[in-house]
């Protein structure tokens, strides 16, 4: 079960649940992975509608590792 205090979701893929959180960690690999300095510049991304199928496969695998 998510815990919504430590910021967790759960999602369900394929039939199965799963719990998510995007840790500081979790966080800092976006902006790695996304090429960006900070949190606000990947903010601005996702808010700019700049978002892909590989973009959310990146999302999603960093809050599977962060919860």
């Amino acid at each position: 079960m998510a815990n919504p205090l430590r910021g967790e979701i759960e999602a369900s893929f394929d039939g199965r649940r799963y719990r998510l959180c995007l840790t500081l960690g979790a966080l800092a690999e976006l902006e790695a992975v996304f090429g960006e300095d900070d949190m606000l510049a990947v903010a601005e991304r996702f808010e700019a509608g700049r978002i892909s199928a590989r973009d959310a496969i990146r999302i999603i695998g960093a809050g599977l590792r962060g919860a």
